[in-house]
Protein backbone atom coordinates (compact mmCIF):
# COMPACT_ATOMS: atom_id res chain seq x y z
CA UNK A 1 0.00 0.00 0.00
CA UNK A 2 1.42 3.63 -0.63
CA UNK A 3 0.75 7.20 0.25
CA UNK A 4 0.33 8.04 -3.12
CA UNK A 5 -2.79 6.07 -4.25
CA UNK A 6 -4.33 7.75 -0.93
CA UNK A 7 -3.53 10.61 -1.69
CA UNK A 8 -4.72 10.62 -4.92
CA UNK A 9 -8.05 9.20 -4.04
CA UNK A 10 -8.43 11.95 -0.80
CA UNK A 11 -7.38 14.42 -3.87
CA UNK A 12 -10.46 13.30 -5.90
CA UNK A 13 -12.92 13.06 -3.20
CA UNK A 14 -12.15 16.19 -2.11
CA UNK A 15 -12.17 18.29 -4.95
CA UNK A 16 -15.80 19.78 -5.83
CA UNK A 17 -17.39 18.24 -2.58
CA UNK A 18 -19.93 20.23 0.00
CA UNK A 19 -19.32 20.33 3.41
CA UNK A 20 -16.53 17.32 2.87
CA UNK A 21 -13.35 16.17 3.92
CA UNK A 22 -10.96 13.12 3.72
CA UNK A 23 -8.13 11.86 5.09
CA UNK A 24 -6.28 9.05 4.34
CA UNK A 25 -2.80 8.35 5.83
CA UNK A 26 -0.41 5.53 5.94
CA UNK A 27 2.27 5.11 8.28
CA UNK A 28 4.82 2.39 8.69
CA UNK A 29 7.33 1.43 11.17
CA UNK A 30 10.32 -1.56 11.46
CA UNK A 31 9.49 -3.15 14.93
CA UNK A 32 13.28 -4.04 16.51
CA UNK A 33 11.57 -6.03 19.66
CA UNK A 34 8.12 -7.70 20.74
CA UNK A 35 5.89 -4.64 21.46
CA UNK A 36 2.46 -4.28 22.27
CA UNK A 37 -0.18 -2.76 19.42
CA UNK A 38 -1.23 0.50 22.35
CA UNK A 39 2.66 1.25 22.15
CA UNK A 40 2.94 1.13 18.39
CA UNK A 41 -0.34 3.37 18.02
CA UNK A 42 1.45 5.86 20.27
CA UNK A 43 5.14 5.76 18.60
CA UNK A 44 3.14 6.35 15.19
CA UNK A 45 0.32 8.81 16.13
CA UNK A 46 1.76 10.61 19.47
CA UNK A 47 1.74 10.10 22.96
CA UNK A 48 -1.96 12.51 22.70
CA UNK A 49 -2.97 9.30 20.67
CA UNK A 50 -5.32 7.65 23.47
CA UNK A 51 -6.88 4.43 22.32
CA UNK A 52 -10.37 3.58 23.06
CA UNK A 53 -10.04 -0.03 21.93
CA UNK A 54 -8.45 -2.46 19.84
CA UNK A 55 -9.16 -5.94 18.80
CA UNK A 56 -7.97 -8.67 16.45
CA UNK A 57 -10.16 -8.56 12.70
CA UNK A 58 -10.56 -11.48 10.41
CA UNK A 59 -8.60 -10.30 7.38
CA UNK A 60 -12.26 -10.71 5.18
CA UNK A 61 -13.71 -7.52 7.40
CA UNK A 62 -11.12 -4.80 6.01
CA UNK A 63 -12.08 -4.42 2.50
CA UNK A 64 -15.63 -3.87 2.99
CA UNK A 65 -14.87 -1.48 6.29
CA UNK A 66 -12.41 0.86 3.75
CA UNK A 67 -14.88 0.34 0.83
CA UNK A 68 -18.00 1.38 2.73
CA UNK A 69 -16.03 4.39 4.25
CA UNK A 70 -14.29 5.35 0.83
CA UNK A 71 -17.18 4.87 -1.52
CA UNK A 72 -19.60 7.31 1.51
CA UNK A 73 -22.20 9.02 -0.85
CA UNK A 74 -23.12 11.88 1.76
CA UNK A 75 -26.43 13.68 0.96
CA UNK A 76 -27.00 17.18 -0.38
CA UNK A 77 -25.75 19.03 2.48
CA UNK A 78 -22.52 17.47 2.73
CA UNK A 79 -20.36 14.34 0.61
CA UNK A 80 -18.41 14.10 -1.98
CA UNK A 81 -19.17 15.13 -5.48
CA UNK A 82 -21.22 12.44 -7.73
CA UNK A 83 -18.91 13.38 -10.41
CA UNK A 84 -16.11 12.39 -8.87
CA UNK A 85 -17.48 9.44 -7.54
CA UNK A 86 -18.39 8.18 -10.93
CA UNK A 87 -14.97 9.27 -12.32
CA UNK A 88 -12.36 6.59 -14.23
CA UNK A 89 -9.78 8.00 -12.47
CA UNK A 90 -11.43 7.56 -8.95
CA UNK A 91 -12.69 3.53 -9.75
CA UNK A 92 -9.10 2.50 -11.04
CA UNK A 93 -8.15 4.05 -7.97
CA UNK A 94 -10.30 2.43 -5.92
CA UNK A 95 -9.30 -0.99 -7.77
CA UNK A 96 -5.47 -0.04 -6.99
CA UNK A 97 -6.17 0.47 -3.57
CA UNK A 98 -8.42 -2.63 -2.75
CA UNK A 99 -5.27 -4.88 -4.67
CA UNK A 100 -2.92 -2.92 -2.68
CA UNK A 101 -5.10 -3.76 0.89
CA UNK A 102 -5.44 -7.42 -0.29
CA UNK A 103 -1.90 -7.75 -0.26
CA UNK A 104 -1.38 -6.17 2.37
CA UNK A 105 -3.72 -8.30 4.42
CA UNK A 106 -2.28 -11.75 2.73
CA UNK A 107 1.47 -10.75 4.27
CA UNK A 108 0.15 -9.74 7.89
CA UNK A 109 0.47 -12.13 10.56
CA UNK A 110 -1.88 -10.17 12.25
CA UNK A 111 -4.84 -7.08 11.93
CA UNK A 112 -6.22 -5.33 14.31
CA UNK A 113 -8.99 -2.14 14.15
CA UNK A 114 -8.80 0.22 16.44
CA UNK A 115 -10.59 3.25 17.54
CA UNK A 116 -9.23 6.63 19.25
CA UNK A 117 -11.12 8.50 22.41
CA UNK A 118 -8.70 11.32 22.00
CA UNK A 119 -5.71 12.55 19.79
CA UNK A 120 -7.18 11.26 16.28
CA UNK A 121 -4.69 13.16 13.34
CA UNK A 122 -8.26 13.92 11.48
CA UNK A 123 -11.85 15.00 12.90
CA UNK A 124 -14.11 12.09 12.12
CA UNK A 125 -17.74 13.12 11.55
CA UNK A 126 -19.48 10.98 8.98
CA UNK A 127 -17.01 7.98 9.03
CA UNK A 128 -13.40 6.75 9.94
CA UNK A 129 -11.56 3.24 10.01
CA UNK A 130 -8.41 2.33 11.97
CA UNK A 131 -6.18 -0.76 11.16
CA UNK A 132 -2.76 -1.84 12.29
CA UNK A 133 -1.28 -4.74 10.05
CA UNK A 134 1.58 -6.66 11.79
CA UNK A 135 4.14 -8.80 10.44
CA UNK A 136 7.48 -9.70 12.50
CA UNK A 137 9.49 -7.02 11.34
CA UNK A 138 7.17 -4.29 10.27
CA UNK A 139 3.98 -2.36 12.09
CA UNK A 140 1.55 -0.46 9.55
CA UNK A 141 -1.58 1.70 10.00
CA UNK A 142 -3.69 2.64 7.81
CA UNK A 143 -6.31 5.36 9.11
CA UNK A 144 -8.68 7.50 7.61
CA UNK A 145 -11.46 9.58 8.21
CA UNK A 146 -13.80 12.33 6.39
CA UNK A 147 -15.38 15.79 8.11
CA UNK A 148 -17.14 18.32 7.30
Amino acid sequence: MDQGTLGKIAAILNAGSTNYSVFLKLYEVQLGSQIDSTAIVQMVLGTGAVLGGIEEVQSGSVWPEVMEAVLYVGDSSAGPSSTALKSGQFTSLVELLKAQVDTMVKTSATIETFWLSNGHPAYPVFWDFAFLFRTDATATIFIGASSD
